[in-house]
């Protein structure tokens, strides 16, 4: 068993498809076997974009795989519905239905130990002014916020880019901030996805250092492909060194798939964490 990371690096059980696990070539399909083969190689966390979708025998197993294994459960996704006006709206019914998502996705969490859900704006209204939407969004964000801090859950409200994801209301961290501050609850903050926003707007240190006391969750990939960082453009050493010198001890999403395939592609995934991990391995001591 390898030592581990210094910093909680969550590599995925599945990206854009459940079936598409990051490991699953030295691994296999199963999604236990590939948190045995994480935590074998160092990691001390895991993501899931796929969780909710999976069967509950299938989340109960993954909960248990990762207690003990010591091993924390990154984000899952809250919003399923994603590509429509949702929290744009001033719409009673549809505030109901995304307090209810957040009901629902706290069962999942609850069976994986999650605490930071995936939460994305949904699309622009099409012909509602820009201002009118964020403060809808703020305001729908408080009423889903006390929901998710009943149920011991962080909504992470993530902008994703416009090129990849075209209409998306909430692209950009500077408005994400705005949002988040404006709502002002614990349970709603900020996930910095480093790719979106190297595809979006870039400055990438600037924006992680004006938003910091609202970020709860960080991921990475490179650009551009979407791959392990060294492949592309981002500096992430340098990145990470930054992340960690601000004291930062969340998860770090690993939201990418390998430049190359089989088991030589997912080597190449662990070489590159290891070198951008800036504090070094840790010793690693087994769960008692």
């Amino acid at each position: 068993m390898k030592d581990r990371f210094s910093m909680q690096f969550a590599p995925h059980l599945g990206l854009l498809s459940p079936d598409r696990g990051m490991f699953r070539a030295h691994a296999g399909d199963d999604p236990v076997s590939q948190v045995h083969f994480m935590a074998d190689q160092g990691f001390t966390a895991i993501e899931d974009n796929w969780m909710a979708a999976r069967p509950e025998s299938v989340q109960t197993a993954v909960g248990r795989a990762l207690r003990e294994r010591d091993m924390r459960m990154g984000v899952i996704v809250n919003t399923m519905v994603y590509d429509r006006p949702t929290f744009v709206l001033d719409d009673s019914g549809e505030r109901a239905r995304l307090m209810q998502e957040v009901r629902d996705t706290a069962k999942v969490a609850r069976r994986v130990g999650a605490t930071y859900v995936t939460t994305l704006s949904g699309t622009a209204h099409p012909s509602l002014p820009r201002d009118f939407q964020t403060a809808n969004m703020i305001e729908n964000l408080k009423w889903v916020g006390e929901v998710a801090a009943d149920e011991g859950l962080v909504l992470a409200l993530e902008p994703i880019n416009h090129k990849g994801w075209p209409g998306t209301f909430v692209t950009d961290i500077a408005h994400a901030y705005l949002i988040a501050a404006a709502v002002d609850m614990p349970s709603v903050q900020i996930l910095y996805d480093f790719w979106h926003q190297q595809i979006h707007a870039g400055d990438l240190i600037a924006n992680l250092n004006a938003a910091w006391d609202r970020i709860g969750y960080l991921q990475i990939a490179d650009n551009p492909g979407r791959v392990e960082p060294g492949v592309g453009e981002i500096n992430y050493a340098s990145i990470m060194r930054h992340v960690a010198a601000k004291g930062f001890d969340g998860i770090v999403g690993m939201e990418f798939d390998s430049s190359r395939p089989g088991t030589a592609g997912e080597l190449a995934v662990i070489d590159a964490m290891r070198g951008i991990d800036p504090r070094g391995p840790v010793p690693h001591r087994e769960v008692a």
